[in-house]
């Protein structure tokens, strides 16, 4: 185990926090929204003089249940998105796997925002099924098919001019929600490729389609493939496995990462 926090004074971390969560910095009870406080120095809590409720600076937040050290937990959330592995980070930290897995949850679930997506000239439509990875399973199976069973099933547009990727998680039928999804964010000016699945067939009623049998539709679907490729390598290399429960949190998450990639 490596002390990676110990060089972090909890001090400056609890005063950028305080900057953060508090408008320049001045402390406001967030039970009655009193600004006289007093610090209790002792159990590094506050008092608040109207209501006579005690509170801690992350009360009110989503870090309000955070247990570990204050540097501790930053230095996570820059694991987090660094994309640094689970396996990695509990060498590093100490910290069980199961613990790690709970923070990225949080982080999951807070910090990610939804792109507006504007797609231009063009798009590109096609889907991906997410599960279980068992690394050349239909070689060594002799299988010739891709076995879709038990996965979840993923849609995604993706615009090549502004490199944007939007998704959704399916449940149910493919087929009608699939066309609602694309028919709601895509313009009916915007041409839609995608290969010959009939999924995409309907979508002639209301766009512009250019679609190509399976064996030649990967000229019309290139770059979501390549979407496709890029979220599921960054998801198992940083979290080994994919679950059912947690789908949408997974997709939204390497959604978010795949659109800001490229910012600072």
């Amino acid at each position: 185990m490596y002390h990676i926090a110990a060089d972090i004074p909890e001090s400056k971390v609890r005063t950028i926090l305080r900057n953060i969560i508090f408008k320049k910095g001045r402390l406001k009870c967030p039970h009655c929204g009193c600004f006289k406080i007093l610090s209790v120095k002792k159990e590094g809590r506050y008092h608040c003089r109207r209501c006579r409720k005690k509170f801690s600076l992350l009360s009110g937040t989503w870090m309000k249940n955070v247990k570990i050290p204050l540097p501790l937990f930053v230095i996570l959330l820059s694991f987090w998105l660094e994309d640094v592995t689970v396996q990695l980070a509990e060498k590093l930290t100490g910290l069980s796997r199961p613990t790690l897995y709970g923070y990225y949850r949080l982080f999951r679930t807070h910090i990610v925002q939804t792109i507006d997506f504007t797609p231009q000239t063009g798009v590109q439509v096609d889907e991906a099924y997410f599960g279980t990875f068992k690394k050349q399973a239909n070689w060594m199976h002799g299988r010739q098919t891709y076995r879709v069973v038990g996965k979840v099933c993923v849609a995604g547009i993706s615009c090549p001019a502004t490199g944007q990727l939007a998704t959704m998680v399916v449940e149910g039928k493919p087929g009608k929600l699939i066309k609602r999804f694309i028919r709601k964010l895509v313009p009916e000016d915007v041409t839609v490729y995608s290969d010959g699945s009939p999924i995409y067939t309907m979508l002639r009623d209301s766009h512009l389609h250019i679609a190509r049998t399976h064996d030649r539709g990967f000229h019309n679907a290139y770059y979501v493939e390549s979407c496709w490729s890029w979220m599921k390598r960054k998801l198992f290399r940083q979290y080994h496995h994919f679950t059912k429960k947690y789908a949408k949190n997974y997709v939204s998450e390497l959604t978010f990462k795949f659109n800001t990639r490229n910012s600072s």
